[in-house]
């Protein structure tokens, strides 16, 4: 029955060190075996077929091997909407929502914005922003060609694709044109420390979208000094950094010229996003 499946589940994975063994629990159940998270409470004698009893063990034993559920189902929720994940991109992170945030705190929803999303992978920075803005206008730059191909379909699937261009290139190099907000959460992990990261993010995250360089700064070393070329006079900058890269951030934005610099902490605690802009806004 449906009770006697979820224990096992939540057992095993709070045995084994799972993270969030509640929620990984809930979610193989509710995509294998058709139930609502209610259902826990309300019909807990609920009888589940045998093939979908083996199908939510064998998502167990993936996701006690390191495997995040995102990987094995191939998508991800990120700002309330469902992003496909593949090999080619990064796993989207709560944290990273901090940028969507922000950014609904700067501009009225109603704003007609240009937005560029540097580094873009799934797009689901770029497709959150444009949920919410509505007559805003978007273009994703990814140097990874399936990138670019996930980050289309995610387009499509969430309705935003007649608003949103993708471009294949390195980071500023194909952008033409000028925009009101810059979005970016570049690989801001240092190449020696990738071999240390957790099993589920070395493994199974590509290692293009985490390594930033002997330092970490490599992507904000190139785009930094390219940045006013393409943000407007009145416009911001929203980029993801590690939590131990504040003042190296703070350092490289002031000598590409940004007059304003501020950053932003998740909800952890941790400093999570540096805001630039060349003027008082």
């Amino acid at each position: 029955m449906l009770k006697a499946l979820y224990k096992e589940l939540l057992t095993a994975f709070q045995n084994n060190g799972i993270d969030t063994p509640e929620l990984d629990a809930r979610y193989i159940l509710q995509e294998r075996c058709a139930i609502d998270w209610s259902d826990l409470i309300t019909n807990p004698a609920k009888q589940i077929p045998q093939n979908q009893i083996d199908l939510a063990k064998k998502d167990m034993a993936e996701r006690l091997s390191g495997k995040p559920l995102s990987r094995i189902y191939g998508a991800r929720e990120f700002w309330g909407a469902a992003f496909k994940v593949t090999q080619d991109t990064l796993d989207p992170r709560p944290d990273t929502e901090t940028i969507i945030d922000l950014a609904l705190q700067r501009f009225p929803i109603d704003s007609s914005l240009d937005i560029l999303d540097l580094g873009t992978g799934t797009g689901c920075i770029l497709i959150a922003l444009l949920r919410e803005f509505k007559n805003a206008n978007g273009i994703g730059v990814d140097i990874s060609q399936g990138a670019i191909d996930c980050a289309r379909q995610n387009a499509l699937r969430n309705d935003c694709d007649g608003r949103t261009e993708f471009l294949h290139g390195s980071w500023l190099t194909p952008v033409l044109g000028s925009f009101d907000l810059i979005v970016s959460n570049p690989p801001y992990i240092k190449s020696a420390v990738i071999p240390d990261l957790s099993a589920e993010v070395k493994n199974h995250d590509p290692i293009l979208a985490l390594d930033g360089g002997a330092d970490g700064l490599t992507p904000y070393k190139i785009i930094f000094p390219q940045l006013k070329s393409v943000l407007k006079n009145d416009g911001i900058a929203l980029f993801e950094i590690g939590y131990d890269q504040e003042k190296d951030i703070m350092r490289l934005a002031e000598e590409s010229g940004f007059a304003q610099r501020i950053v932003h902490l998740d909800i952890a605690g941790n400093p999570r996003v540096v805001e630039i802009s060349c003027g008082d806004k």
